[in-house]
């Protein structure tokens, strides 16, 4: 299991991981008391090295390039610390560096790779601490203004105009910021992240991506959504489920038992059941996207809402079959770098 990690009355961070400290400790790159610890401080930034560790520590410690980061992760896991985090400023985000905490990423020389599980793991570590000692909340944060996990690309021009972490289009490394806050809340709370995990490369869809794990699709998205926010996708793997349904017409069996959400008329929400080849519903048979548009909701929230109100929040025999031969049948590939769990 992870555990918490510290930061000691140095600056340094402490505990149970993979840590080496740069030499010069801090590097040359950056300025003490540039950070005001706590009271400044906003959140931890993402960025990607474009390379790999052991380049990154070459650019932070040569002055001529005016670079530095507070942590860089490498490809394992394993955790550098540039400089300490109660005061020193590295320079990483312009504008940004007073009130931001800065960690790199190692990416082999592509943005678009996704962050491997170790990496996942060791930066929901370091955001944890950074968290706990800079006193802001887990949460993503998509602006300077918001606290949080952010990106340096949310910061603009006054951020240096970068893309990072990201190549456009592509929001592969961003998009794993959720399940790192996922992984630093579970250690925040002395809990294990839960569940055998694999990050998606972007080449196969849900059915094959499953196989090769010894699982299946239902239990794939419903171990996904229990360990997720809210019991909740993340938007690409909800964009992805509803994609696959929207594209697949055969029509759903007899005596299966739906869960889906409708306000009433106070604006309150409540969840309700359809049961597939009922008399009193004309429409059957129809495929899963087809209800779902009749009912004003869609088709990842019935997934999601049908395997939590069933008991033990599994499928049922004929709801397992149908959801697992839907993504079967399809050809839309997953998106890159989704954490998923493997029921």
């Amino acid at each position: 299991m992870s555990q918490r990690l510290n930061i000691d009355s140095g600056g340094r961070l402490r505990g149970p991981a993979s840590i080496s400290y740069n030499s010069p400790f801090p590097c040359p790159n950056g300025q003490e008391g540039g950070m005001p610890v706590p009271r400044g401080i906003m959140g931890v930034v993402m960025h990607t090295m474009v390379g790999n560790l052991p380049g990154t520590i070459s650019v932070f410690n040569d002055p001529g390039f005016q670079a530095s980061a507070h942590f860089g992760i490498d490809q394992n896991g394993h955790i550098h610390q540039f400089g300490p985090v109660n005061g020193w400023m590295a320079w990483a985000e312009a504008e940004g560096n007073p009130n931001w905490y800065s960690i790199e990423h190692a990416d082999g020389g592509d943005p678009d790779v996704p962050l491997t599980d170790a990496q996942l793991t060791a930066s929901a570590q370091v955001a944890e601490a950074l968290a706990t000692f800079g006193v802001f909340p887990l949460q993503v944060a998509d602006s300077p203004a918001q606290e949080g996990y952010g990106v340096h690309s949310m910061g603009g021009a006054a951020w240096g105009g970068h893309s990072c972490p990201d190549l456009p289009p592509q929001h592969v490394r961003s998009g794993q910021r959720a399940e790192i806050l996922r992984r630093a809340a579970a250690i925040r709370a002395g809990s294990a992240p839960g569940g055998r995990t694999a990050v998606t490369d972007g080449t196969t869809g849900l059915a094959a991506f499953a196989d090769q794990h010894g699982s299946h699709p239902a239990p794939v998205l419903r171990a996904t959504a229990e360990a997720s926010v809210n019991g909740e996708f993340t938007p690409s793997l909800a964009t992805y489920v509803n994609t696959v349904f929207a594209t697949d017409n055969v029509t759903m069996p007899d005596n299966i038992v739906l869960r889906y959400q409708q306000k009433d008329v106070n604006g309150r929400w409540h969840t309700l059941s359809w049961e597939t080849g009922h008399v009193r519903h004309p429409e059957d048979p129809e495929p899963l996207h087809a209800l779902a548009s009749r009912l004003g909701t869609d088709s990842e929230s019935i997934v999601r809402l049908t395997a939590e109100h069933n008991d033990g929040g599994v499928f049922s025999g004929a709801e397992f079959d149908y959801i697992n031969g839907v993504f079967a049948r399809s050809a839309v590939l997953l998106p890159r770098g989704l954490t998923l769990l493997l029921g």
